[in-house]
């Protein structure tokens, strides 16, 4: 397979996969979360229940728009950064480049927010996730390291601020806050790498 073959295949995929994501999200913020069936999403996306199974194991996954992708996705990130390039340096480039205007979609992003908020059974579906997405990028961060996450809690504690950032960054631009939120991140990720005093 040439490599524009492998780029269309791959962003067919990535659309698949939203459209997947835009549909639960669709039906449960109209229906509420019960009420809606895995049938009922992959009708609504246009794909079979089984193509939307090989993109979500669950319809809380599809909800919360969570695949392992997701984790692969950040893999590559790390993977790509200069190894001698400070962690926090590292984790910041792939949160800036999650976050770009072609990667973040602001209405998705608010839509998603209003359903979890609206939804407590999705609530250890979004606990699991972000445990899970916290554990990859932590064994990442230990190997870029050279640490051991048994044996240092550096590698967990570095991923477990940076990720709380940029809640945080997300949570001030719901609440009203001022400038963008890559202008919070900036700030946020300065204060991890200078401290608070």
């Amino acid at each position: 397979m040439t490599e524009p073959d492998c780029g269309l295949r791959e962003r067919k995929k990535r659309e698949t996969r939203l459209a997947i994501h835009r549909a639960a999200l669709g039906l449960v913020e109209e229906s509420g979360f019960d009420a809606v069936t895995t049938d009922q999403i992959a009708a609504r996306a246009g794909v079979s229940p089984r193509t939307l199974f090989n993109y979500f194991p669950t319809k809380e996954s599809a909800v919360l728009g969570a695949t392992p992708a997701d984790l692969g996705e950040m893999r590559a990130l790390l993977d790509a950064r200069p190894a001698n390039e400070p962690i926090l340096q590292s984790i910041r480039a792939i949160v800036e480049a999650r976050l770009s205007p072609t990667t973040y979609d602001p209405q998705l992003r608010a839509q998603r927010r209003r359903v979890i908020l609206s939804e407590p059974s999705l609530g250890p579906a979004l606990v699991g996730n972000n445990i899970r997405a916290e554990n990859v990028l932590t064994e990442l961060v230990a190997d870029r390291l050279g640490l051991d996450p048994r044996e240092s809690v550096r590698p967990r504690v570095t991923v477990a601020s940076a990720l709380a950032a940029v809640r945080a960054c997300i949570e001030h631009q719901y609440s009203g806050g001022s400038g963008t939120v890559e202008e919070a991140v900036d700030e946020a990720f300065s204060l991890l790498e200078h401290g608070f005093a």
